[in-house]
């Protein structure tokens, strides 16, 4: 996709200090060589024809030698055929062909032009024309040989034809001056134009690099847009548009989408204008935000279209919000912690001097309260002091022999409900000191609602369906409503009057930092248990 337009870099070099022609030609040149090979063929061909035609030819009667025309003429068919082919063919030693095809040009037009009268045949002009093209093709050196080379061979034409008269003649050689002075000068200017046209196409071409390296990184950066991003011409047809926004139109309903959306756009502010819109890429039904970008002045040009999606937007408020919440949190818990430290001692020093069973029992509230308060500062704590984890590959069935006795014993249940089941020896990648904290809250909820019969609660460590290592905690209980499920791991969202809402969440902000994730799946409705699983980081397993 391409989004807006990109000017090419000026390189800052002047067309006139650009180089010449390289040794190693583009492709034009050697289109131009072959297009300048098939002009020679035509031309011989054309030379030919007072061979073929006889009398007839309109200028069959200025052939002087008819032997040496028909050879020459001959001679130079075939030497054109042989260049255009290997012109056409032969993309090597580009110089070396151009310098054959200039050399063997003014040698056979000054053949023929002598076998036909000498200049006043009008065959010499034909040089002018020879070297011109060899201009286009060579640099401002080799112009000026070829054209140097045409004079001497004008000059040596006319030498010869003075020898053969036997009679000096001072105006025989202004002929063949003013044809080679033709010569000098066309071949000047034709290399001048040839050379600036040749550093035009050098400069465009890596312009044109820049411009398709500029327009890839473009299409890479758009494409990796959170928002959505369409362009439409001026009928309202989509030109292009991200993944992004793909995903917002895709479906059968995407043209109408699309059409709704420009519409919007075309009388959208420029803080954009908001809409509600039931898209197949958005199950239900989302606001989302558009705003239009045109060029200044253009009002017939297309129109590139930010699509926002609003409860994305919505949700990063929402995070932002509760990182705010959270760094107050853990100011206000670590307020609270030394006064609340003062109150407990001193409950537990008036609990000794009483012996009332009312004050006693205040006592005891007293004491339960401020432990529950100094676990919520705890695990606030902890949210906010959370560090960074280092990961170690952990052999689960030791780990786990050692962590559910204690974790039983100190909770006071029965050892017998807590089931483990290894079904592969792959070591789990976490935190062991972290994994321990999330494995004794989702324990702790998961005896807590299970049954107390043998293997209520089972801890599973195994392959999933999609061969990634899953850790479960599963159990008899009778599970989550559904309505609680969307909610169970939000901080201070809780079912128990005397829980705190920040297990979970904890236990979740805890697996994402060790590269795991954690979900809960419901029980089935074929008397399936429900499940606690942490998807491990690491590779997958083959089965």
């Amino acid at each position: 996709m391409v989004i807006g337009s990109i000017a090419a870099p000026n390189t800052g070099m002047p067309i006139a200090a650009l180089p010449e022609p390289p040794a190693s030609p583009a492709a034009s040149f050697w289109t131009s060589l072959r297009f300048f090979s098939l002009g020679r063929l035509a031309l011989a061909l054309l030379l030919m024809l007072p061979l073929a035609v006889g009398s007839k030819a309109l200028w069959a009667d200025i052939v002087v030698h008819q032997r040496l025309y028909a050879g020459v003429a001959f001679a130079y068919l075939l030497a054109a055929i042989a260049m255009f082919a290997v012109a056409s063919r032969w993309h090597q030693r580009f110089q070396l062909q151009l310098l054959v095809q200039g050399l063997v040009d003014p040698a056979a037009i000054v053949l023929l032009m002598h076998a036909a009268g000498g200049p006043r045949s009008g065959l010499g002009v034909l040089a002018v024309a020879a070297v011109a093209g060899v201009a286009v093709l060579s640099t401002a050196r080799m112009s000026a040989f070829f054209a140097a080379t045409a004079t001497l061979l004008l000059l040596g034409e006319s030498a010869w034809r003075v020898l053969d008269a036997q009679a000096i003649d001072p105006t025989a050689f202004v002929p063949a001056g003013v044809i080679g002075t033709a010569c000098f000068v066309t071949a000047a200017l034709v290399n001048r134009l040839a050379t600036r046209l040749a550093a035009q196409e050098a400069l465009a071409r890596a312009r044109g690099s820049d411009l398709r390296g500029q327009l890839a990184l473009t299409q890479l950066v758009v494409a990796q847009l959170p928002h959505g991003v369409v362009v439409f011409d001026r009928t309202g047809k989509v030109r292009a548009s991200n993944p992004a926004a793909q995903a917002l139109l895709g479906g059968s309903a995407g043209a109408d989408l699309a059409q709704r959306i420009f519409r919007a756009a075309q009388s959208a502010h420029a803080e954009g204008v908001d809409l509600g819109l039931e898209a197949p890429g958005l199950p239900g039904r989302h606001r989302v935000r558009v705003r239009a970008l045109r060029p200044e002045g253009e009002t017939l040009g297309d129109t590139v279209v930010l699509i926002d999606d609003l409860r994305e937007l919505e949700e990063r408020a929402q995070q932002l919000k509760l990182a705010s919440m959270g760094r107050l949190s853990a100011s206000i818990a670590h307020e609270i912690r030394n006064p609340l430290a003062a109150i407990r001692h001193a409950n537990g020093l008036l609990a000794e001097q009483v012996d009332e069973p009312r004050l006693q029992r205040l006592s005891r509230i007293v004491e339960d309260n401020t432990v529950r308060i100094d676990r919520v500062v705890q695990d606030v704590l902890a949210i906010a002091r959370r560090e960074r984890p280092a990961l170690e590959p952990i052999d689960l069935p030791r780990f786990l022999g050692a962590l559910v006795p204690e974790f039983v014993l100190m909770s006071g249940a029965d050892r017998r409900r807590v089931e483990m089941s290894f079904e592969t020896a792959e070591p789990m990648l976490f935190d062991p000191g972290q994994l321990r904290q999330v494995l004794v809250n989702l324990l702790g909820n998961a005896l807590r609602y299970a049954s107390s019969a043998p293997g209520a609660v089972r801890i599973e460590w195994r392959p999933g369906e999609d061969h990634r290592l899953e850790l479960r905690i599963t159990d008899d209980g009778p599970g989550l409503p559904p309505g609680m499920i969307e909610h169970v791991f939000e901080p201070f969202f809780t079912t128990e009057s005397r829980g705190t809402g920040l297990g979970l969440y904890l236990a979740r902000e805890l697996c994402t930092a060790n590269r795991a994730t954690l979900g809960y799946e419901p029980p089935s409705d074929d008397g399936g248990r429900g499940a606690f699983v942490i998807t491990a980081a690491g590779r997958s397993v083959d089965t």
